[in-house]
């Protein structure tokens, strides 16, 4: 869903993550994808309306059952098939948890021409828990090195007004498995910072 503003190149940060875990040519395959990609239209948006679904269920104290109710509106059997998944993976998390929602912090992470959207969709209180969560939705598997940039870069773009005691988390909504930042190392920006670089030079070099 790239986005070029005169110079400026709009990306998610789960295509800035899966450019990260590319190696060698792959990672030009991979700009090359988003660059040549449709500019962002909200009808093309695959799990909008599921974002959006689980994120009201939670802002109106709706209950774990509710969450069926974003099927209603849903004709689309793809998207049927995949957001039934997804809501059962989110059930499963959801177990017997009391949740309180909370508007989570989001922030747009700028280096050199390359600008990263870093968007969270829930603020959740559970068991004196706060957790700011980013919900991950694709099939692909989410392995170790995604989960760790993502969590890395919630870490330091999105702390600052925070107390340490409210934690980042990812989670994979269609396996109901919730990844907690339990520490505030973010060693791996350096790492991140020259990924940005590299995909920026990528971008300017292809056409």
């Amino acid at each position: 869903m790239p986005k070029a503003k005169g110079s400026k190149i709009e990306i998610s940060l789960t295509d800035f993550v899966d450019f990260v875990c590319k190696a060698g040519s792959s990672k030009l395959t991979k700009v090359k994808q988003v660059k040549n990609r449709e500019e962002y239209s909200p009808a093309t948006d695959f799990y909008k309306a599921l974002r959006e679904g689980i994120k009201k269920n939670h802002e109106s104290d709706g209950e774990r059952k509710d969450l069926k109710k974003i099927l209603d509106k849903v004709t689309d059997n793809k998207k049927i098939k995949n957001y039934s998944e997804a809501i059962d993976g989110y059930r499963k998390f959801w177990g017997n948890k009391t949740f309180k929602y909370f508007s989570p912090p989001s922030k747009h992470w700028v280096k050199g021409d390359l600008d990263i959207r870093i968007n969270p969709e829930l603020g959740l209180e559970y068991n004196g828990n706060f957790i700011i969560v980013k919900l991950y939705l694709k099939s692909d598997k989410l392995g170790k090195d995604k989960i760790e940039q993502i969590l890395t870069l919630m870490e330091s773009q999105l702390r600052k007004g925070f107390d340490k005691e409210i934690k980042m988390a990812v989670l994979d909504v269609k396996n109901g498995k919730l990844f907690l930042k339990e520490n505030d190392d973010v060693s791996l920006f350096p790492l991140l910072e020259g990924e940005a670089i590299s995909f920026e030079t990528i971008w300017k070099g292809i056409k």
